[in-house]
């Protein structure tokens, strides 16, 4: 299945508090193909976000599998989110080098 990351995004942002900012990336997975993967910046708690996105009542394909809560999201020069670094970053969390 195609997925929006960036109409996952904007949906659950619908819930975020103003400190809060998220980004969506896709992990490959064994069983599914891919899945989503939430990276946190910000106060909120995971289990709170987690309550919170399942009251928007978005399609189970559209909810992350995977939440972690970072210091800082990878971000471009200009600001903009660094795609490639989220993707990394989310890898990384997923799979902790030793």
């Amino acid at each position: 299945e195609m997925i929006s990351l960036g109409l996952v995004e904007s949906e659950i942002a619908k819930v975020l508090s103003q400190s809060d900012e998220i980004s969506i990336a896709t992990v490959p997975d064994s069983k599914k193909g891919e899945k989503i993967v939430l990276l946190l910046q910000g106060e909120s708690n995971i289990d709170e976000l987690k309550s919170k996105i399942s009251t928007l009542g978005l399609n189970p394909l559209f909810v992350p599998s995977l939440y972690f809560k970072v210091e800082e999201l990878p971000k471009l020069g200009s600001g903009k989110a660094d795609l490639k670094g989220i993707k990394k970053l989310a890898i990384e969390l997923i799979n902790p080098k030793r």
